[in-house]
């Protein structure tokens, strides 16, 4: 892994990649953690997350 000290540039920002991602729920009566993990057959280096609903805020909460 590499590792740099200089930001990134405007260009870098503007090509982010893009996932196609699915989610389960531990228990779907009762949520307490979500996994996300790529659809299909995408690799990538993190294979899955996984958060718990302690750890977690409402999107509602970010504005």
């Amino acid at each position: 892994m590499s590792t740099s000290t200089t930001p990134p540039t405007d260009t870098d920002l503007n090509e982010a990649p893009e996932f196609e991602l699915d989610c389960l729920y531990d228990d779907p009566e009762d949520p307490s953690e979500l996994t996300i993990f790529p659809s299909g057959r995408q690799q990538s280096v993190t294979e899955w997350v996984t958060a718990d609903q302690s750890a977690v805020v409402s999107l509602d909460e970010l504005r």
